[in-house]
């Protein structure tokens, strides 16, 4: 074959899924191939052919390439490298006089290109020197121990070195050399030692005048480290690094003046950070950077006190009331600031503000901005002597302040108070029908929801007379005539919002609001200031045409003449309705009386559908059928009806549409057709339901409303039943209460009447009972007062059972009968009255059990006996 491509590598990025990657360039064997994962973080791992999990497999080696498969497939954020490798071997042998192939001398070749093209590779990756410049050698001699820590770099001659004589570190350097001495005094020539050995612990560094080499003065160098004046604390940085090495070093901030000595400078210090130890005489690199001076304080400039009491804290102090700050409520302020600039006039402003929070105070350490303290101003400051009180609530603190520390005080105004969006009152607690005062506005009850009246001064607390407008707030002809929206002017959350629904009345120096209670949050206290907001609603639109007569309701139930232009049912349940009662004329005062009395000419037994609608809500509705005869009373026409539908109810006066769509004629009788043949016999259907009464049976035994449509007793078993509990309600929803009621008009001593219960579809589960005493109207249901007769069967919860009634007789009574003798006064029998039969000579009478007296004559008479009805 021939190398006809370059490429020798190939590069895929990983996503947790492939595991197939093509490589395109052609090797001799597998094991010409590296495969290389390189992680996120760049750890590289190289991987082997094999099975295992780490392992990868090879297909499809040809000419063009083939196939690396790993076995994992390489993670997102991983990179895959596959990268011919060919051994650096020569196996073709050329034998004297041997054959001479072609093949196998081109494979030699394409050998030697691939390593060429190997070798052209990793020359690509390395550094080099560029054609147009030289270098005497790239190699240098120091071993692995000597190079340790140490930067490669050029030498003089710009060959390649180690880095010996100089550690570049950064801002301005010069070289000392160390000292582990820690005496205050010059260190010696070019030599630098600090005051403590620990270096973590030096707090002071010694620098002589010169550097190492002892040629250059460097003392005004050293000396300019605490120029940054603005910030005492943190002047600047020295970094000391030992030479020749990366891993030794120490860092110190200068945290005070600078002083020169004589012959060398001392340097205040705070320890910051370090690594590795200093040996004496160990050659070393004193770097400085600057710090930048502080920025401008963003307010006034105070120092803490740490006293809580109420008194000036001192020349250019601050101090709180409470040394926990979370329940501090009053600061007091010197007055001037620790830069002696009177600042009396401006913190006295500090609670002008109109609004509840008057601004917000922020008190930060200057040197240390975690440290610091939050308040919000709720109330005018005071002037103390020499000092200003600053009424405050704590919003958020970290760290506490101590004695004389610097702070920065800076405070944010609020904005005054917007204008109210309405009127401005203030609340008044009393809920008298009076007027509550100047300015102020009342309710009638102190809880809102209950309120419906709302008492408001003539006059707002601004003086503006308001009455003109506010006796306007009742002027839409709508049922709501708008809304009321009162709210705390200095707390949003806590509102009253009203429909004002009837006509405002004018007092004496105030107005009286009919009202309904929409929504509210929290209660208004005394003289809280509110914002009085009306939003009227638009009026009444005008009706549309009705597409009917046009009546009014009257919820009247009697059969008469409902009213100039008025209808109405006689049962106020209209599913229960069964005549409607309609004036001749309809509320715009039209006769319709003779249209009305066509409504029942359809000769089909529904004669039409009546339609009646309130037009001020179409979801309020009736809709029967007429389904009899209409009569023409005086002035007004009775409907026979039958009920279909409704939907709530209609109130007094309200405005309906009523409607009457006519069913069409009964069709003419068609002529008889010829007689069938007789059908099959069919199966005998159910048992009927009992005719009186159909109801639900209830298996509860108290003493209660059974429910809806139902009917239970006083014993679960039945034979000890002696109440029954009838709902005043039939399953049809018919009122039955005064039929059940009529039980016990009956005179009867024994027996008012017989109740029969029947369940509904199985005839032999029945109980009878005899109404035994005056029944008993209690709420929604009635108790009859019963003795068990006979029963057969259980029912159960919910059974349909019908209840049929039959009176009693109603007992006899005697009035009176005359009884007479042969010779003596007639005597008269009363109800009540007892007939005595006296004994005489020769006559004994005797009291029989079956209401009768026995008289025996004893001398040779017959016996007779009188029997008594």
């Amino acid at each position: 074959m021939t190398i006809s491509t370059t490429t020798l590598r190939n590069s895929y990025s990983g996503n947790s899924s492939t595991t197939a990657f093509a490589y395109t360039f052609p090797i001799n064997s597998t094991s010409e191939i590296t495969v290389i994962e390189r992680s996120a973080t760049g750890t590289e791992t190289v991987k082997t052919e094999g099975t295992g999990s780490t392992n990868y497999g090879i297909a499809d080696n040809g000419a063009a390439g083939g196939t690396v498969t790993m076995v994992t497939a390489p993670a997102t954020g991983t990179t895959l490298v596959i990268l011919r490798n060919t051994a650096l071997t020569q196996e073709t042998d050329y034998v004297a006089n041997d054959p001479f192939p072609a093949e196998t001398h081109e494979d030699a070749l394409d050998k030697l290109q691939m390593q060429t093209q190997e070798l052209q590779e990793e020359l690509n990756r390395s550094f080099k020197v560029s054609r147009t410049t030289t270098i005497t050698t790239p190699e240098f001699t120091e071993d692995a121990s000597t190079r340790a820590s140490k930067t490669l770099g050029f030498d003089s001659s710009g060959n390649l070195t180690t880095v010996a004589d100089f550690l570049p570190a950064g801002g301005d350097s010069a070289q000392f050399t160390y000292s582990t001495t820690t005496s205050d005094a010059d260190p010696g020539s070019g030599i630098i030692r600090f005051n403590n050995t620990t270096l973590a612990s030096a707090t002071i560094a010694y620098v002589d005048d010169l550097e190492a080499a002892g040629s250059t003065d460097v003392s005004a160098w050293v000396q300019s480290f605490d120029d940054v004046t603005g910030n005492d604390t943190n002047r600047g940085r020295i970094r000391v690094t030992k030479s020749n090495a990366l891993d030794v070093w120490h860092v110190w901030k200068i945290s005070g003046a600078v002083t020169d000595a004589s012959g060398y400078t001392k340097l205040a210090l705070t320890y910051i950070d370090g690594a590795g130890a200093l040996a004496d005489e160990d050659k070393v690199f004193l770097s400085f950077s600057a710090s930048g001076e502080d920025g401008a304080i963003p307010g006034y400039y105070y120092k803490f006190d740490t006293g809580t009491s109420d008194a000036d804290p001192g020349a250019g102090e601050v101090s709180f009331n409470n040394g926990t700050y979370a329940s501090a409520t009053v600061i007091y302020i010197d007055d001037a600031d620790a830069n002696g600039v009177t600042t009396q006039a401006d913190t006295e402003t500090w609670g002008d503000s109109t609004e509840t929070i008057k601004g917000y105070l922020h008190i930060v350490d200057i040197n240390d901005s975690t440290t610091y303290a939050r308040f919000k101003i709720t109330a005018a400051v005071v002037d103390g002597s020499g000092y200003n009180k600053i009424t405050v609530v704590h919003l958020a603190s970290n760290n506490t302040f101590s004695a004389a520390d610097e702070l920065s005080i800076t405070f944010t105004r609020n904005g005054d108070a917007g204008a109210s969006p309405g009127y401005f009152y203030k609340f008044d607690t009393g809920t008298s029908a009076v007027d509550p005062g100047a300015g102020e506005i009342a309710f009638n009850n102190g809880t809102y929801a209950s309120a419906t009246a709302i008492y408001i001064d003539d006059v707002d607390q601004n003086s503006v007379n308001t009455v003109t407008d506010v006796l306007t707030w009742d002027d839409s002809t709508s049922t709501i005539k708008g809304y009321l929206h009162i709210t705390d002017i200095n707390d949003s959350s806590t509102y009253a919002r009203f429909s004002i629904t009837g006509s405002s009345t004018d007092g004496s120096g105030f107005n009286t609001l009919v009202v309904t209670h929409i929504a509210s949050n929290n209660t208004f206290s005394a003289a809280d200031s509110l914002s009085v907001h009306f939003t009227r609603q638009g009026d009444k639109g005008t009706k549309g045409a009705i597409p009917s007569y046009n009546y009014n309701f009257d919820t009247s139930t009697t059969d008469a003449d409902p009213g100039s232009g008025d209808i109405r049912f006689n049962n106020g349940t209209y599913a229960s309705a069964t005549a409607i009662y309609i004036d001749d004329a309809e509320a715009n005062g039209v006769d319709v009386s003779a249209d009305v009395l066509t409504w029942d000419d359809s000769t089909s037994t529904i004669k039409g559908y009546l339609h009646i609608v309130d037009t001020d809500d179409a979801t309020t509705f009736a809709r029967f059928s007429i389904t009899g005869a209409t009569t023409d009373a005086s002035g007004y026409n009775k409907l026979a009806v039958t009920h279909l539908s409704s939907n709530n109810t209609f109130s007094a006066a309200d405005s309906l549409s009523v409607h009457f769509s006519p069913y069409g004629l009964k069709g003419d009788t068609g002529s008889t057709g010829s007689t069938g043949s007789t059908g099959s016999t069919g199966s005998t259907g159910a048992s009927g339901t009992n005719s009186q009464l159909s109801m639900t049976w209830e298996s509860t035994t108290s003493d209660a409303d059974p429910g809806a449509g139902k009917i239970a007793w006083n014993h679960a078993t039945i034979a000890s039943a002696t109440v029954l509990y009838v709902d005043d309600a039939d399953d049809a929803s018919a009122d039955i209460s005064g039929f059940v009621q009529s039980w016990d008009d009956i005179t009867n001593t024994t027996a008012k009447g017989i109740v029969t219960i029947t369940k509904e579809g199985t005839a032999s589960t029945y109980a009878i009972f005899k109404v035994s005493g005056s029944v008993t109207d209690a709420s929604g249901y009635t108790k009859v007062p019963v003795t068990h007769v006979v029963s057969s069967g259980s029912f159960s919860d919910d059974d349909g059972v019908g209840v049929h009634f039959s009176f009693s007789g109603t007992d006899g009574a005697m009035t009176s009968f005359t009884v007479a003798g042969t010779s003596g006064s007639s005597q008269t029998i009363t109800n009540g009255n007892t007939l005595t039969i006296a004994a005489g000579s020769g006559i004994t009478t005797t009291g029989g059990s079956t209401d009768t007296v026995t008289i025996a004559v004893t001398e040779d008479v017959i016996p007779m006996a009188i029997a008594l009805g």
